[in-house]
Protein backbone atom coordinates (compact mmCIF):
# COMPACT_ATOMS: atom_id res chain seq x y z
CA UNK A 1 0.00 0.00 0.00
CA UNK A 2 1.39 3.43 -0.86
CA UNK A 3 0.63 6.52 1.18
CA UNK A 4 -0.02 9.79 -0.60
CA UNK A 5 0.98 13.06 0.99
CA UNK A 6 -0.69 16.44 0.89
CA UNK A 7 1.04 19.42 -0.68
CA UNK A 8 2.61 20.39 2.60
CA UNK A 9 4.17 16.94 2.89
CA UNK A 10 1.83 15.58 5.52
CA UNK A 11 0.10 12.27 5.15
CA UNK A 12 -3.61 12.48 4.44
CA UNK A 13 -5.73 10.71 7.04
CA UNK A 14 -8.29 9.88 4.36
CA UNK A 15 -5.58 8.23 2.25
CA UNK A 16 -4.34 6.24 5.21
CA UNK A 17 -7.82 4.99 6.07
CA UNK A 18 -8.57 4.15 2.46
CA UNK A 19 -5.31 2.24 2.10
CA UNK A 20 -5.76 0.48 5.42
CA UNK A 21 -9.25 -0.60 4.50
CA UNK A 22 -7.85 -2.15 1.34
CA UNK A 23 -5.08 -3.88 3.29
CA UNK A 24 -6.89 -6.67 5.13
CA UNK A 25 -9.59 -7.56 7.59
CA UNK A 26 -6.89 -7.26 10.24
CA UNK A 27 -7.77 -3.60 10.67
CA UNK A 28 -10.97 -4.31 12.57
CA UNK A 29 -9.90 -3.68 16.15
CA UNK A 30 -11.27 -0.87 18.31
CA UNK A 31 -9.28 2.23 19.09
CA UNK A 32 -6.88 2.16 21.98
CA UNK A 33 -8.00 5.60 23.07
CA UNK A 34 -11.72 6.19 23.41
CA UNK A 35 -13.29 9.48 22.48
CA UNK A 36 -12.17 9.73 18.86
CA UNK A 37 -8.97 10.66 17.11
CA UNK A 38 -7.46 14.01 17.83
CA UNK A 39 -4.08 15.63 17.99
CA UNK A 40 -2.95 15.72 21.57
CA UNK A 41 0.11 17.29 23.12
CA UNK A 42 1.66 16.11 26.33
CA UNK A 43 2.88 18.45 29.00
CA UNK A 44 6.29 19.94 28.27
CA UNK A 45 9.07 17.54 29.21
CA UNK A 46 6.84 14.45 28.91
CA UNK A 47 7.49 11.55 26.54
CA UNK A 48 4.40 9.64 25.43
CA UNK A 49 5.10 6.07 24.46
CA UNK A 50 2.91 3.18 23.31
CA UNK A 51 4.28 -0.34 23.50
CA UNK A 52 4.17 -3.87 24.79
CA UNK A 53 3.49 -4.19 28.52
CA UNK A 54 6.88 -5.79 29.22
CA UNK A 55 8.61 -2.66 27.92
CA UNK A 56 7.48 -0.78 31.02
CA UNK A 57 9.48 -0.71 34.22
CA UNK A 58 7.85 -0.91 37.64
CA UNK A 59 8.57 2.79 37.97
CA UNK A 60 10.28 5.34 35.78
CA UNK A 61 12.29 7.10 38.47
CA UNK A 62 15.67 6.33 36.88
CA UNK A 63 14.38 7.56 33.53
CA UNK A 64 13.22 10.79 35.12
CA UNK A 65 16.46 11.24 37.08
CA UNK A 66 18.79 10.58 34.16
CA UNK A 67 16.88 12.38 31.40
CA UNK A 68 14.99 15.11 33.24
CA UNK A 69 11.85 13.94 31.43
CA UNK A 70 8.59 12.33 32.50
CA UNK A 71 7.33 9.10 30.96
CA UNK A 72 3.69 8.59 30.02
CA UNK A 73 3.51 4.94 28.95
CA UNK A 74 0.44 3.29 27.39
CA UNK A 75 0.53 -0.53 27.12
CA UNK A 76 -0.71 -2.26 23.98
CA UNK A 77 -0.80 -5.94 22.99
CA UNK A 78 1.72 -5.53 20.17
CA UNK A 79 1.67 -9.23 19.24
CA UNK A 80 -1.79 -8.61 17.76
CA UNK A 81 -0.45 -7.16 14.53
CA UNK A 82 -3.81 -6.37 12.97
CA UNK A 83 -4.91 -4.35 15.99
CA UNK A 84 -1.54 -2.60 16.09
CA UNK A 85 -1.71 -1.60 12.42
CA UNK A 86 -5.26 -0.40 13.02
CA UNK A 87 -4.06 1.77 15.88
CA UNK A 88 -1.20 3.26 13.90
CA UNK A 89 -2.76 3.62 10.44
CA UNK A 90 -6.44 4.20 11.11
CA UNK A 91 -6.47 5.69 14.61
CA UNK A 92 -3.31 7.71 13.96
CA UNK A 93 -1.34 6.75 17.04
CA UNK A 94 1.48 8.98 15.83
CA UNK A 95 -0.66 12.02 16.61
CA UNK A 96 -0.77 10.95 20.25
CA UNK A 97 2.59 9.27 20.87
CA UNK A 98 6.23 10.30 20.56
CA UNK A 99 7.56 6.74 20.47
CA UNK A 100 5.93 3.50 19.34
CA UNK A 101 7.22 0.08 20.31
CA UNK A 102 6.43 -3.01 18.23
CA UNK A 103 7.55 -6.56 17.76
CA UNK A 104 10.48 -6.11 15.37
CA UNK A 105 9.46 -6.85 11.81
CA UNK A 106 6.10 -5.16 12.13
CA UNK A 107 7.70 -1.75 11.62
CA UNK A 108 9.15 -2.65 8.20
CA UNK A 109 5.73 -2.44 6.53
CA UNK A 110 5.16 0.88 8.27
CA UNK A 111 8.47 2.16 6.91
CA UNK A 112 7.33 1.29 3.39
CA UNK A 113 4.09 3.17 4.01
CA UNK A 114 5.84 6.34 5.13
CA UNK A 115 4.70 6.15 8.75
CA UNK A 116 8.16 5.97 10.36
CA UNK A 117 10.71 8.78 10.62
CA UNK A 118 14.28 7.95 9.62
CA UNK A 119 16.57 8.05 12.63
CA UNK A 120 19.44 10.50 12.98
CA UNK A 121 21.76 8.05 14.72
CA UNK A 122 24.32 10.81 15.32
CA UNK A 123 21.99 11.93 18.11
CA UNK A 124 22.22 8.51 19.81
CA UNK A 125 25.56 8.06 21.56
CA UNK A 126 24.72 4.49 22.65
CA UNK A 127 23.70 3.28 19.19
CA UNK A 128 26.98 2.83 17.32
CA UNK A 129 28.32 0.06 19.58
CA UNK A 130 25.23 -2.16 19.18
CA UNK A 131 26.22 -5.32 17.36
CA UNK A 132 25.67 -5.23 13.60
CA UNK A 133 24.14 -8.71 13.85
CA UNK A 134 21.36 -7.07 15.87
CA UNK A 135 21.07 -3.80 13.94
CA UNK A 136 20.98 -5.68 10.65
CA UNK A 137 18.92 -8.64 11.84
CA UNK A 138 16.24 -9.82 9.39
CA UNK A 139 13.43 -8.49 11.58
CA UNK A 140 14.92 -5.03 12.20
CA UNK A 141 16.71 -4.03 9.01
CA UNK A 142 14.55 -2.68 6.18
CA UNK A 143 17.23 -3.42 3.57
CA UNK A 144 17.83 0.16 2.42
CA UNK A 145 21.01 0.99 4.37
CA UNK A 146 19.02 3.33 6.60
CA UNK A 147 18.12 3.18 10.29
CA UNK A 148 14.41 3.41 11.04
CA UNK A 149 14.10 1.86 14.49
CA UNK A 150 16.25 0.87 17.44
CA UNK A 151 16.45 -2.62 18.93
CA UNK A 152 15.03 -2.20 22.41
CA UNK A 153 15.56 -5.74 23.69
CA UNK A 154 15.46 -9.30 22.48
CA UNK A 155 15.24 -12.88 23.68
CA UNK A 156 15.01 -16.51 22.62
CA UNK A 157 11.63 -17.73 23.86
CA UNK A 158 10.38 -21.14 24.88
CA UNK A 159 7.84 -22.25 27.49
CA UNK A 160 7.33 -22.40 31.23
CA UNK A 161 6.85 -25.68 33.09
CA UNK A 162 6.61 -27.21 36.56
CA UNK A 163 9.73 -29.42 36.82
CA UNK A 164 8.86 -31.20 40.07
CA UNK A 165 5.27 -31.97 39.08
CA UNK A 166 6.44 -33.34 35.75
CA UNK A 167 9.55 -35.08 37.04
CA UNK A 168 11.72 -33.13 34.60
CA UNK A 169 15.15 -31.49 34.95
CA UNK A 170 15.70 -27.78 35.38
CA UNK A 171 17.61 -25.45 33.06
CA UNK A 172 20.22 -25.54 31.68
CA UNK A 173 19.26 -29.17 31.01
CA UNK A 174 17.38 -29.05 27.72
CA UNK A 175 13.84 -30.16 26.90
CA UNK A 176 11.95 -30.18 23.61
CA UNK A 177 8.68 -28.82 22.26
CA UNK A 178 6.91 -32.17 22.37
CA UNK A 179 6.18 -31.38 26.01
CA UNK A 180 3.92 -28.51 24.95
CA UNK A 181 2.55 -29.72 21.63
CA UNK A 182 2.56 -33.48 21.49
CA UNK A 183 2.71 -35.26 24.84
CA UNK A 184 0.40 -37.71 26.59
CA UNK A 185 1.93 -36.59 29.89
CA UNK A 186 0.68 -33.02 29.47
CA UNK A 187 -2.50 -33.70 27.50
CA UNK A 188 -5.13 -31.11 28.39
CA UNK A 189 -2.70 -29.21 30.60
CA UNK A 190 -0.90 -26.90 28.19
CA UNK A 191 -1.58 -23.37 26.97
CA UNK A 192 -0.20 -21.21 24.20
CA UNK A 193 -0.62 -17.96 22.31
CA UNK A 194 -4.06 -17.02 21.09
CA UNK A 195 -2.67 -15.11 18.11
CA UNK A 196 -0.77 -15.90 14.92
CA UNK A 197 2.40 -16.84 16.80
CA UNK A 198 0.68 -20.13 17.65
CA UNK A 199 0.66 -21.01 13.95
CA UNK A 200 4.29 -19.96 13.60
CA UNK A 201 5.17 -22.32 16.44
CA UNK A 202 3.31 -25.09 14.66
CA UNK A 203 5.30 -24.32 11.52
CA UNK A 204 8.58 -24.36 13.46
CA UNK A 205 7.74 -27.74 14.98
CA UNK A 206 6.83 -29.29 11.62
CA UNK A 207 9.94 -27.87 9.93
CA UNK A 208 12.25 -28.91 12.76
CA UNK A 209 10.87 -32.45 12.78
CA UNK A 210 10.93 -32.73 9.00
CA UNK A 211 7.18 -33.35 8.97
CA UNK A 212 6.36 -30.72 6.35
CA UNK A 213 8.08 -28.63 3.70
CA UNK A 214 8.07 -25.15 5.21
CA UNK A 215 10.40 -22.33 4.23
CA UNK A 216 10.22 -19.62 6.91
CA UNK A 217 7.76 -20.48 9.71
CA UNK A 218 7.42 -16.79 10.55
CA UNK A 219 6.49 -15.92 6.98
CA UNK A 220 4.66 -18.93 5.59
CA UNK A 221 2.77 -19.07 2.33
CA UNK A 222 -0.99 -19.62 2.43
CA UNK A 223 -0.42 -23.32 1.75
CA UNK A 224 2.22 -23.63 4.47
CA UNK A 225 0.15 -21.84 7.10
CA UNK A 226 -2.76 -24.11 6.21
CA UNK A 227 -0.51 -27.11 6.89
CA UNK A 228 0.58 -25.64 10.22
CA UNK A 229 -3.02 -24.89 11.19
CA UNK A 230 -4.08 -28.44 10.32
CA UNK A 231 -1.42 -29.79 12.67
CA UNK A 232 -2.40 -27.44 15.49
CA UNK A 233 -6.09 -28.28 15.01
CA UNK A 234 -5.23 -31.97 15.17
CA UNK A 235 -3.44 -31.42 18.49
CA UNK A 236 -6.29 -29.26 19.79
CA UNK A 237 -8.89 -31.88 18.92
CA UNK A 238 -6.71 -34.50 20.62
CA UNK A 239 -7.18 -32.46 23.80
CA UNK A 240 -3.62 -31.15 24.05
CA UNK A 241 -4.44 -27.53 24.83
CA UNK A 242 -6.36 -26.29 27.83
CA UNK A 243 -6.26 -22.61 26.97
CA UNK A 244 -5.22 -19.97 24.46
CA UNK A 245 -4.08 -16.77 26.13
CA UNK A 246 -4.19 -13.21 24.83
CA UNK A 247 -2.54 -11.15 27.57
CA UNK A 248 0.40 -11.23 29.93
CA UNK A 249 -1.91 -11.32 32.95
CA UNK A 250 -3.58 -14.44 31.58
CA UNK A 251 -0.21 -16.14 31.30
CA UNK A 252 0.58 -15.48 34.94
CA UNK A 253 -2.93 -16.48 36.04
CA UNK A 254 -2.68 -19.81 34.22
CA UNK A 255 0.34 -20.70 36.33
CA UNK A 256 -0.99 -19.30 39.60
CA UNK A 257 -4.42 -20.93 39.27
CA UNK A 258 -2.95 -24.31 38.45
CA UNK A 259 -4.58 -24.34 35.03
CA UNK A 260 -1.54 -25.72 33.23
CA UNK A 261 1.61 -27.78 33.67
CA UNK A 262 3.29 -26.33 30.57
CA UNK A 263 2.67 -22.99 28.89
CA UNK A 264 4.16 -21.22 25.91
CA UNK A 265 4.70 -17.83 27.44
CA UNK A 266 6.89 -14.81 27.85
CA UNK A 267 9.80 -15.25 30.24
CA UNK A 268 8.59 -12.46 32.58
CA UNK A 269 5.45 -14.53 33.28
CA UNK A 270 7.65 -17.28 34.70
CA UNK A 271 9.64 -14.75 36.72
CA UNK A 272 6.42 -13.35 38.18
CA UNK A 273 5.07 -16.82 38.96
CA UNK A 274 8.35 -17.69 40.71
CA UNK A 275 8.11 -14.46 42.70
CA UNK A 276 4.70 -15.66 43.90
CA UNK A 277 6.33 -18.81 45.27
CA UNK A 278 5.60 -21.23 42.42
CA UNK A 279 8.16 -23.81 41.32
CA UNK A 280 8.17 -22.86 37.64
CA UNK A 281 11.09 -22.80 35.21
CA UNK A 282 11.60 -21.35 31.75
CA UNK A 283 12.79 -24.09 29.43
CA UNK A 284 16.05 -24.29 27.57
CA UNK A 285 15.24 -26.30 24.44
CA UNK A 286 17.38 -28.66 22.43
CA UNK A 287 15.33 -28.45 19.25
CA UNK A 288 14.57 -24.75 18.71
CA UNK A 289 13.77 -21.41 20.31
CA UNK A 290 11.68 -18.49 19.11
CA UNK A 291 13.96 -15.53 18.47
CA UNK A 292 12.30 -12.16 18.67
CA UNK A 293 13.12 -8.54 19.21
CA UNK A 294 11.24 -5.42 20.20
CA UNK A 295 11.87 -2.32 18.11
CA UNK A 296 11.04 1.30 18.86
CA UNK A 297 10.57 4.07 16.30
CA UNK A 298 9.57 7.70 15.97
CA UNK A 299 6.27 8.12 14.09
CA UNK A 300 6.42 10.65 11.27
CA UNK A 301 3.97 12.92 13.06
CA UNK A 302 6.26 13.14 16.10
CA UNK A 303 9.25 14.08 13.93
CA UNK A 304 7.43 17.33 13.10
CA UNK A 305 6.89 18.30 16.73
CA UNK A 306 9.07 20.65 18.73
CA UNK A 307 10.16 18.03 21.29
CA UNK A 308 12.24 15.94 18.87
CA UNK A 309 15.46 16.44 20.87
CA UNK A 310 13.66 15.14 23.96
CA UNK A 311 12.49 12.10 21.98
CA UNK A 312 16.08 11.31 21.01
CA UNK A 313 17.14 11.72 24.62
CA UNK A 314 14.52 9.14 25.60
CA UNK A 315 15.60 6.68 22.89
CA UNK A 316 19.24 6.94 23.92
CA UNK A 317 18.26 6.24 27.52
CA UNK A 318 16.53 3.03 26.42
CA UNK A 319 19.82 2.02 24.79
CA UNK A 320 21.76 2.80 27.95
CA UNK A 321 22.92 0.92 31.01
CA UNK A 322 20.20 1.59 33.56
CA UNK A 323 17.39 0.30 31.34
CA UNK A 324 19.39 -2.77 30.27
CA UNK A 325 20.20 -3.60 33.90
CA UNK A 326 16.66 -3.09 35.19
CA UNK A 327 15.14 -5.04 32.32
CA UNK A 328 17.45 -8.02 32.80
CA UNK A 329 16.51 -8.31 36.46
CA UNK A 330 12.82 -7.53 36.05
CA UNK A 331 12.05 -9.44 32.84
CA UNK A 332 15.02 -11.67 32.06
CA UNK A 333 15.41 -9.93 28.69
CA UNK A 334 18.57 -8.76 26.99
CA UNK A 335 18.92 -5.09 26.18
CA UNK A 336 20.89 -3.87 23.18
CA UNK A 337 23.82 -2.75 25.34
CA UNK A 338 24.21 -5.33 28.09
CA UNK A 339 27.82 -4.19 28.49
CA UNK A 340 26.47 -0.87 29.72
CA UNK A 341 23.90 -2.68 31.86
CA UNK A 342 26.53 -4.71 33.67
CA UNK A 343 28.72 -1.64 34.13
CA UNK A 344 25.76 0.36 35.49
CA UNK A 345 24.91 -2.31 38.06
CA UNK A 346 28.53 -2.61 39.18
CA UNK A 347 29.16 1.14 39.32
CA UNK A 348 26.02 1.67 41.40
CA UNK A 349 26.83 -1.12 43.86
CA UNK A 350 23.85 -3.27 43.04
CA UNK A 351 23.52 -6.41 45.19
CA UNK A 352 25.57 -9.33 43.95
CA UNK A 353 22.47 -11.43 43.32
CA UNK A 354 21.18 -8.85 40.83
CA UNK A 355 24.56 -8.56 39.14
CA UNK A 356 24.57 -12.34 38.89
CA UNK A 357 21.16 -12.21 37.20
CA UNK A 358 22.51 -9.79 34.60
CA UNK A 359 25.56 -11.96 33.98
CA UNK A 360 23.42 -15.10 33.77
CA UNK A 361 21.10 -13.36 31.33
CA UNK A 362 23.99 -12.60 28.99
CA UNK A 363 25.22 -16.21 29.11
CA UNK A 364 21.69 -17.61 28.74
CA UNK A 365 20.87 -15.64 25.63
CA UNK A 366 24.24 -16.45 24.06
CA UNK A 367 23.53 -20.13 24.69
CA UNK A 368 19.99 -20.06 23.32
CA UNK A 369 20.92 -18.07 20.24
CA UNK A 370 23.50 -20.72 19.33
CA UNK A 371 20.65 -23.07 18.32
CA UNK A 372 19.29 -23.12 14.75
CA UNK A 373 16.43 -20.94 15.90
CA UNK A 374 13.67 -19.10 14.09
CA UNK A 375 13.20 -15.32 14.06
CA UNK A 376 9.63 -14.11 14.23
CA UNK A 377 8.77 -10.69 12.90
CA UNK A 378 5.08 -10.49 13.71
CA UNK A 379 3.98 -9.31 10.26
CA UNK A 380 3.98 -12.09 7.64
CA UNK A 381 3.50 -11.13 4.01
CA UNK A 382 0.18 -12.98 3.79
CA UNK A 383 -1.34 -11.70 7.01
CA UNK A 384 -4.85 -12.40 5.75
CA UNK A 385 -4.03 -16.11 5.37
CA UNK A 386 -2.65 -16.22 8.91
CA UNK A 387 -5.70 -14.48 10.31
CA UNK A 388 -8.07 -16.83 8.48
CA UNK A 389 -6.22 -19.95 9.60
CA UNK A 390 -5.93 -18.67 13.16
CA UNK A 391 -9.69 -18.15 13.26
CA UNK A 392 -10.12 -21.73 12.02
CA UNK A 393 -7.79 -22.98 14.77
CA UNK A 394 -9.62 -21.04 17.49
CA UNK A 395 -12.99 -22.34 16.35
CA UNK A 396 -11.96 -25.97 15.87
Amino acid sequence: MSIKKTRDGKISRRTVIKGAAMGAAAFAAPSLILGGIRKARAAEGTIRMMGGPTVALEDWSLFEKETGLKMEFTPFHVDDVGALYNEILVNEAGERFDLINTLAGVQKNLVQQGMVAELDTAKLKNYAAISDTIKRSPVLYAGDNKDWSVPLYYNADSFGYFPEKLGLPRPPDALDWDLLLNSEQTLGQTALDGDNIALMIGGMYLKNRGLAEIGDPANMTASEVNTAANFMIERKQAGQFRALWKTYDEQVANFVNGEVLVQRCWEPAVKEAKAKGLDVEYATCKDFHINWMHATFIPVQAAERDNLDEIYTAIDWFLGGSYAAELAVLRGYTGSRMDLGLAFASDNDWPQDKIAQIEANIVKVDTKFSNPDFWIGGAPDDLAAYDAEMARFRNA
